[in-house]
């Protein structure tokens, strides 16, 4: 969980470390700034998960800081207030600009974990499920100690197949011509800063039963094609690596049908399978290398839409 303290007084950039410290996520890396102009400059390459600042601070504001990030493109990153700004409209102004939580100072360690944990809970519990779900899995090395069939599924068959694939993006895309390439394996070093993670249940399984990955490119490009925006904007949201609300709720809308193709090569009919959540998480997500670099069943495809671009999206089955 990566994290930005940005506060002119370094005693307080210390206590909000030490606070963060005491909410037990791991991995975990913290950057401080001492004031707005800083932390702008830091976020576009350091991507935190929650920025955690100030309001009056020299040369920029905690809030005219999180309206810059708002106008550079980052909407979707998390942030909160700790300070001492009172005044009724003036901290309206910050929730109606994302602010997560307002924390007034004098504030204890206690206080500031609850509303931290609550802030990232979410990303927290994916994490979770994926440290689950991997803790699970068979050695990583050497290949012959690839899992055994998951349900009926055969051992490093496609999860989901090209066939199925092609299906459910054409439902999905409409007359916008594409190409998919299929067997082109995603790997950490391919990745775009932001990824969206989806995590799907089976009804006669506990816990994942496999994980799909559209990396910012395959977001922007499914999200834009199904709501068939403008090739430039899609273009513009693939630059940044920031997609707006209607290619992400598009996105996820596709990540949900592909569970009819994880159904479909299941080998257990009776089986439900559902996307149970989707989130996008930083590709220096502690847990994402685990997935990639697993052994077994997966099915990795490029994508390519003319006047778009291209991007990737993984599937994996967690072994039993």
């Amino acid at each position: 969980m990566k994290f930005l303290v940005v506060d002119d007084s370094r005693a307080i950039q210390a206590i909000i470390r030490r606070a963060i410290s005491k909410c037990g996520y791991q991995p975990i890396e913290v950057q401080t700034a001492l004031n707005g102009e800083q932390a702008l400059d830091l976020i576009g390459t350091f991507l935190p998960d929650l920025v955690i600042t100030d309001w009056h601070m020299p040369k920029v504001s905690g809030l005219e800081m999180v309206q810059a990030m708002r106008q550079m493109g980052h909407q979707k990153t998390r942030v909160g207030f700790v300070t001492t700004e009172r005044t009724p409209a003036l901290l309206n102004e910050a929730v109606a600009n994302g602010a997560m939580f307002i924390l007034h100072k004098p504030f204890d360690d206690a206080e500031l974990v609850a509303v931290v944990t609550a802030a990232v809970k979410d990303l927290a519990r994916i994490a979770g499920d994926i440290a689950t779900a991997t803790s699970e899995a068979a050695p990583l090395a050497p290949p012959a100690a690839a899992p055994e069939a998951v349900g009926n599924l055969k051992k490093n068959a496609d999860p989901v197949t090209p066939e199925a694939l092609q299906q459910q993006l054409s439902a999905c895309l409409g007359n916008l011509p594409f190409r998919l390439i299929p067997h082109e394996k995603m790997t950490i070093d391919k990745l775009t800063p932001n990824i969206l993670l989806g995590l799907y249940s089976a009804s006669e399984r506990k816990g994942v039963y496999a994980i799909g990955m559209l990396d910012a490119n395959a977001l922007c490009m499914v999200g834009g094609g199904s709501a068939r925006k403008n090739p430039l904007d899609v273009r513009a949201a693939m630059a940044t690596g920031h997609p707006d609300t209607v290619m992400m709720d598009r996105a996820h809308d596709f990540l949900k049908t592909v569970a009819e193709c994880l159904t479909q090569t299941s080998g257990e009919p009776a089986w439900e399978i559902v996307l149970a959540k989707a989130s996008v998480v930083k590709n220096t997500f502690s847990k994402l290398a685990e997935v990639l670099a697993q052994p077994g069943n997966r099915s990795d495809f490029r994508l390519s839409i003319p006047g778009y671009g291209e991007g990737r999206m993984a599937f994996f089955v967690m072994p039993a």
